[in-house]
């Protein structure tokens, strides 16, 4: 009962506090108190939201009057002048004071932001019997329920679509707060022959050669065969698969099964040979990382990746998520975030930042700096770079069903694949050499892969790591140059020759900054050693010569000098 009269009067006391603190105090008749408002009574903010309130006072009062602001909860909201910060979830009152004891009050909520979703695919056409994945991207980070609109014909489970009857359902990710929602429309038939090219569209110059690869699935029955078609032989001729330009111009390329039951066609265009040279670089490595962010976001982004220029773990697996986001990789000193840095922040006017690593990596006091401005930050890390490389995969996503594999202490095959890993959205996941660590082993087995491609030979990632791997495809070489160059052949169907990019192999910085407009190009990165240009790499850039019409240089005559790129262009 003694409880009850307490929370009873407590209660009473808080109405009246807050009845009495709408009142605006009255000047009496000498005016030596004035009443002061406020341009609003109450506010509703986002976390990060920033909003000003106004203080009024008479023009009959003491017009050196002082004002004094104070928030009841600063964890909430802070106040300064009349700038109301929301920091996080909740109410405070902010109050505003004169010197001769006239008051005024706001009641301020703050909500956490509404979220968004998106879905890796809006339509998708299965046929009976097969299986696809949807991915959900959600902003802030935040589970999601899924939902089929007709389980008779397709059933959801945590994104895995699975094809039950001929029909259409429309299957629903909604984000766990209930305030957003996104849909991708299935479409389900009986199983039929698909025929794709390796590339939709191509650019050749004359003279110059590429090759399509088709792939069919199911098999074609016996005796049907691929036919190959060109629209324009007189522009670029094809056999086999093998195109050849001719004339500068445009044509179709179609490859057709020969019982006419399936097809696709690739755009090609015949281009001169002119060969234009284009070097991105600074006076070190964050100036280099925003002259690649210029080049490649002219009109700026509304995210960026942030990652630590003094070390590489933590960054060695952001490029497809750069890519997935559409934003460039932009670099810090630990501690403090370089001027250049920050005003190529403003120039993009990115709103939504991605920090690769623990604060080890990348300080809190950069985070705060960052949130001050009123971007949103979200930090991927784990208790190691192994646990960090996980953390950034997770985030990406499994569309591709493939994993890249890398020794977590040997930056350049990680370097090497991470444009062509970004351009196919597959994760690239760092390891030990022989012990698979915790956080691989159990993203791998609540994930369902089809492929890994494991980079290096056994001195870098042994057999007992391998035989863990589903359906493990080694690309070896016998020094960095030979991998990187063995790893761009095996994906080369996936590339456009157009454009090349070129960074020193000496170092990291620049290919790691460099990788997010590779993938944007669809183009590899070729490492090079300035100082002894290896012969697998010239030859190499000889045979891809012939349909080059862009040369990116990540980094100044320091990194790669104009000798190399003469020897590399030479055909």
């Amino acid at each position: 009962m003694e409880k009850r009269r307490s929370i009873i009067l407590t209660t009473f006391l808080m109405i009246f506090l807050l009845l009495s603190m709408n009142f605006e105090v009255l000047a009496d008749t000498t005016g030596n108190i004035a009443s002061i408002t406020l341009n609003k009574a109450s506010d509703v903010l986002t976390v990060g939201q920033t909003d000003t309130l106004t203080a009024s006072i008479p023009s009959t009062s003491n017009s050196s009057q002082t004002l004094t602001w104070i928030s009841s909860n600063p964890n909430v909201v802070k106040v300064f002048n009349g700038v109301l910060m929301g920091l996080s979830q909740g109410t405070a009152y902010i109050t505003v004071y004169t010197s001769d004891g006239s008051y005024a009050t706001c009641i301020v909520i703050v909500k956490n932001p509404d979220s968004s979703i998106t879905l890796n695919k809006t339509t998708d056409v299965l046929s009976v019997g097969t299986v696809d994945t949807l991915t959900a991207t959600v902003t802030p980070n935040q589970a999601v329920t899924w939902k089929s609109s007709n389980t008779d014909v397709v059933q959801v489970f945590n994104g895995l679509i699975m094809a039950q009857s001929i029909g259409s359902a429309v299957i629903t990710a909604t984000a766990a707060d209930g305030s957003s929602s996104a849909t991708c429309t299935v479409t389900v038939n009986n199983s039929a022959t698909s025929l794709t090219l390796s590339k939709s569209s191509d650019t050749l110059i004359v003279g110059g050669t590429d090759t399509l690869y088709a792939t069919v699935s199911p098999q074609l029955p016996t005796n049907t065969y691929i036919m190959w078609i060109s629209s324009n032989p007189s522009i670029a001729s094809v056999s086999g698969g093998v195109v050849s330009g001719l004339n500068l111009g445009s044509t179709v390329i179609t490859a057709i099964a020969s019982d006419g039951s399936c097809s696709a066609a690739c755009n090609v265009t015949v281009a001169d040979g002119t060969v234009n040279t284009i070097r991105l670089g600074g006076s070190d490595r964050f100036e280099t990382s925003v002259a690649i962010s210029k080049s490649g976001w002219e009109n700026g982004s509304t995210y960026a990746v942030l990652a630590t220029g003094n070390d590489y773990p933590d960054a060695l697996s952001a490029a497809p998520l750069a890519k997935k986001y559409n934003a460039p990789i932009l670099l810090t000193d630990t501690k403090t975030i370089p001027q250049v840095t920050l005003d190529e922040i403003k120039r993009l006017n990115t709103t939504y930042i991605f920090i690769c690593g623990g604060t080890g990596a990348v300080s809190q006091e950069i985070e705060n700096q960052l949130n001050s401005m009123g971007i949103t930050t979200e930090r991927l890390m784990g208790a190691d770079r192994y646990a960090t490389s996980v953390a950034i995969a997770n985030k990406l996503g499994n569309g591709s069903g493939k994993l890249m594999v890398a020794n977590g202490y040997d930056w350049s095959d990680a370097l090497s694949v991470s444009s062509i890993a970004a351009k196919e959205g597959i994760p690239i996941i760092l390891t030990d050499k022989d012990n698979l660590p915790d956080s691989l082993q159990s993203f791998i087995g609540n994930t369902n892969f089809s492929k890994a491609y494991v980079l290096g030979d056994t001195d870098l990632i042994s057999n007992a790591i391998a035989s863990k791997l589903p359906n493990s495809e080694r690309i070896v070489g016998s020094n960095k140059y030979e991998r990187n160059i063995n790893i761009i052949k095996t994906f080369q169907s996936e590339l456009d020759s157009t454009s090349i990019c070129i960074a020193t192999g000496s170092d990291f910085p620049d290919a790691l900054s460099g990788s997010a407009l590779a993938a944007t190009l669809s183009s590899a990165i070729v490492l090079v050693d300035d100082n002894n240009l290896q012969d697998v790499t010239t030859q190499y850039t000889t045979q891809t010569l012939a349909q080059t019409k862009n040369i990116y240089i990540f980094g100044l005559q320091g990194a790669v000098s104009d000798d190399t790129i003469s020897k590399l262009m030479t055909k």
